[in-house]
């Protein structure tokens, strides 16, 4: 038999407890915030990297992901993820803004959102395997930066347009950026190899984007996109706090989709006019990276994307994906540097099962390195890397 004061004290507790799932259920209603997290492992086997090969590849933690997104009755609505990258110890933000949809066609967006530049029309465009190809290597696919994004979607149309302030930066290093921007006309160096050290002399400022798409339904619940978009703005010479002169990019595209098989074909161009402090001894037909590449100031690439997905019983997974990724990037520079073209092919195939997700891709490149390094981009060979990236988002 239970005394008095221990029935009362469990009461006391079971308000407290009614109490505390009451406040957590109005906190939820009124901000409805889902908050999520991810982590990537990343190993690596490269056969221009001699300590690789000795060790037959390196494996490492690569990145962890924070992110939060919620919506609200009134058409408000939050997207957000920031990445820590560990190889680069700093965060950054893939994208985090506040969104209003103004009807169900029509929507805006401010904050760090992705420039709208490639074949998803709104920024969405991406390679199969997550890990690089020529529109992200030389920064013109999913590239994050601080502006507003506008998109219209109605029987069949797909339209938007987006002005962007400036790029995204991470903590005091100039150069720390989530994806690579311009910062600089290419250095003339005597080695001209990947991953030199330049300083940030100029920044993309006041860029205008826009495009459009139209979905034909075909026969069979299939279907076919095609479109266009582009972009235009400016740079700021932060050694002359003065002009530091424009660049431009546009794209025509096409994607086509039918149950399990997708097919993307697009085609770029872009050019870079950079205008440096004078007395620096530089080159016109190059540019340099925040990730310490070299690349044309002006080219056009040419890309394809194929995969097929279907159902599968292997081990722990439930789905399997195989695709491959092509691209070729004719350059339009005279240097020794960049003058050669560049091609780059990613095969693989990503077994997934809920959260859980594990892409093996083999990557070959001619005068282009990785993501996470490379051998010198202009001796014109090709080079391999196998990788193997395992995540968990939850």
């Amino acid at each position: 038999m239970l005394c008095t004061s221990t029935v009362m004290a469990q009461e006391s507790a079971g308000y407290r407890m009614e109490d505390i799932e009451d406040r957590i259920a109005d906190l939820e209603n009124t901000i409805p915030l889902r908050v999520g997290v991810g982590v990537e492992t990343l190993y690596i086997y490269a056969d221009h990297d001699e300590s690789s090969r000795d060790k037959v590849g390196t494996y490492f933690l690569d990145k962890f992901e924070l992110i939060v997104s919620g919506e609200w009755d009134n058409g408000l609505y939050y997207n957000s993820r920031w990445d820590y990258q560990v190889t680069q110890q700093a965060f950054f933000p893939a994208w985090t803004y506040v969104g209003l949809n103004h009807n169900e066609a029509w929507s805006t967006e401010v904050g760090v959102i992705i420039q709208p530049l490639g074949a998803g029309v709104d920024g969405s465009y991406y390679d199969n395997s997550f890990l690089s190809d020529v529109p992200l290597w030389i920064g013109l696919a999913n590239n994050p930066d601080l502006g507003i994004k506008t998109q219209y979607q109605q029987n069949n149309w797909h339209w938007v347009a987006s002005f962007t302030k400036n790029t995204e930066l991470s903590g005091d290093n100039p150069n720390a950026r989530f994806r690579p921007d311009v910062i600089a006309q290419g250095e003339i160096n005597p080695r001209g190899f990947a991953n030199e050290t330049f300083s940030a002399d100029v920044e993309p400022i006041n860029t205008f984007h826009g495009g459009g798409a139209y979905t034909f339904d075909l026969d069979g619940n299939a279907t076919l996109q095609l479109g266009s978009n582009g972009q235009f703005g400016d740079y700021y010479n932060t050694r002359t706090n003065d002009d530091g002169g424009d660049h431009w990019a546009a794209t025509v595209f096409a994607n086509y989709r039918s149950g399990g098989f997708a097919f993307t074909v697009q085609g770029l161009a872009y050019d870079h006019n950079v205008e440096n402090a004078p007395g620096v001894n530089q080159t016109e037909d190059s540019i340099a990276l925040s990730t310490g590449a070299l690349i044309p100031s002006d080219g056009q690439a040419y890309s394809t994307r194929i995969s097929y997905s279907m159902p599968t019983s292997l081990g722990i997974f439930e789905n399997v994906k195989f695709y491959h990724d092509y691209d070729f990037l004719k350059s339009g520079s005279e240097d020794m540097f960049t003058s050669e073209d560049t091609q780059f092919s990613i095969a693989g195939v990503q077994l997934s099962r809920g959260a859980f997700n594990t892409w093996v891709s083999v990557l070959t490149s001619k005068n282009a390195n990785f993501a996470n390094g490379g051998p010198a981009q202009n001796d014109d060979e090709w080079h391999t890397q196998f990788t193997v990236v395992g995540a968990l988002y939850f």
